[in-house]
């Protein structure tokens, strides 16, 4: 009985009772009857929603103020129209204008920028072969493979160890008015870990790469397993190599190119054909600046040379600067905290390290009254050393005379010790004055040879030369 029935029956019930005039018509039963027939119409029939027990409506329901579902509130629908929830599950898709995030999102697994689409059914169509219909995300949504196009997706087994299978495929043809394509399943040898997977309704598929089309042969993904950003360029197969990586930020991936590269695999690089930025600023782990190298050619007397930051106009730093230059046959690096004009580079100097030409040390010793002496005939001269670093000339205070030593060396064992000792480490600068009296054995002549040495101690190396009279 339709519900406009029910209801006329129920008016015409009670009116019949109402406008009795009949004596003795309106008995018990006849009343009894009629309140029978209003609980019967309640229970069973009435346009109402019941609370106890379960019901439906064929009309548009409204709920001016809201509605709770769930004993403990599990879902409000808000007057605003939002929804406070503690999950959704959408079993097709979901459509936004916007979502908004609370303050963070993770992403789990790799994330691929590229075509994509999601198994529906597989039907197994052929030798190696299946046809792969995909769900429509929308009414316009349609496969967007082409065709060679390689496949890739990937299935967790929600198991104990996380374990997942793999499955890689080419497209052979595509139907876009059924919303699928006919693939083909690589061959175990031809696929990443040596085993290929049949691909299973509900999983995502990407496009990886293309067997033929160029165009086509490039992905961009982000691996949280992996810990990198990878573009892969080429990509005309499954397995790909070296010639395949065209940039990748994070921890390095197993390149040949990179096996004899002194870097931490553990830690992030960025690999790139080309690199185009405005400033370069290098640190260390601790996060000390390193400085950049600048060559300034030949030092000059008015030169300004740093090692230190370069500020602009304004006082922001632009760069950290390391200053070298050529000067006195050596190349040498600043390291002076603070600019430093007219201080040449030289030994010694602790705003200049020598970076060239440290090791080119020279010694050699003259006389200033000649170089042949006669027995027995009296003679007076002063034996010079001179030390080079490179083209520059050392002086005694930059060497420093607990640095020079002279000995003599003579037939007369006795004589030169003591005479050594007289003349220890010190006491004897650069020029040692030599005359016939002093300083020369009482046997000397040609079958007795007279010889001073001059040792000469730099950055822990020992120049020494030898004049003979």
């Amino acid at each position: 009985m339709s519900e406009t029935a029910a209801i006329k029956a129920l008016r015409e019930m009670y009116e019949g009772i109402r406008d009795e005039r009949r004596m003795h018509q309106n008995t018990a039963t006849r009343i009894g009857d009629a309140f029978l027939a209003l609980l019967s119409y309640l229970i069973e029939d009435a346009p109402f929603l019941r609370r106890d027990r379960e019901d439906f409506t064929d009309y548009l329901l409204k709920l001016i103020a809201g509605c709770v579902i769930g004993k403990s509130d599990n879902i409000t629908l808000n007057p605003d129209g939002s929804i406070t929830c503690g999950s959704i599950k959408v079993e097709g898709s979901a459509i936004f204008d916007e979502i908004i995030f609370n303050r963070q999102n993770a992403l789990e697994g790799d994330t691929y920028f590229t075509d994509k689409a999601i198994i529906e059914t597989v039907e197994h169509s052929g030798v190696n072969q299946y046809k792969l219909t995909f769900r429509k995300q929308y009414d316009n949504d349609f496969v967007s493979f082409h065709r060679y196009d390689i496949l890739r997706c990937s299935v967790n087994n929600l198991d104990r160890d996380r374990t997942f299978r793999t499955s890689w495929m080419r497209v052979d043809s595509v139907d876009t008015a059924s919303n699928s394509c006919v693939i083909t399943m690589f061959d175990d040898g031809d696929v990443p870990g040596g085993l290929n997977f049949a691909p299973s309704p509900a999983a995502c598929v990407i496009r990886w790469g293309n067997q033929k089309d160029k165009e086509r042969q490039q992905i961009f993904f982000i691996s949280s397993v992996d810990g990198r950003f990878l573009f892969l360029q080429g990509v005309d197969k499954p397995i790909i190599d070296d010639t395949n990586y065209s940039a990748f930020l994070g921890c390095p991936p197993e390149m040949d190119v990179l096996k004899n590269l002194p870097i931490d695999r553990k830690q992030p690089y960025i690999y790139a054909r080309g690199l185009i930025v405005q400033d370069f600023i290098k640190i260390d782990y601790n996060g000390i600046p390193q400085y950049t190298p600048r060559d300034k050619g030949i030092w000059t007397l008015n030169g300004i040379y740093i090692h230190d930051a370069e500020k602009d106009k304004n006082g922001n730093i632009i760069g950290y600067f390391s200053d070298r230059v050529w000067w006195g046959g050596c190349y040498w690096q600043c390291a002076a905290l603070q600019a430093t004009v007219g201080k040449s580079p030289r030994y010694n100097n602790a705003d200049w390290i020598c970076l060239i030409g440290n090791g080119d040390f020279a010694i050699q010793i003259i006389s200033t009254n000649g170089i042949f002496f006669r027995a027995n005939q009296y003679f007076a001269t002063t034996l010079i050393a001179k030390v080079n670093h490179g083209e520059m000339e050392l002086t005694e205070e930059e060497i420093g005379r607990a640095n020079i030593t002279w000995t003599r060396i003579s037939s007369d064992t006795s004589g030169d010790e003591a005479w050594n000792i007289k003349h220890k480490a010190g006491s004897v600068g650069l020029s040692l004055p030599v005359n016939y009296n002093d300083d020369v054995p009482s046997a000397w002549d040609t079958n007795h040879p007279l010889s001073f040495k001059c040792e000469v101690r730099i950055d822990a190396k020992i120049l020494s030369a030898m004049f003979e009279i």
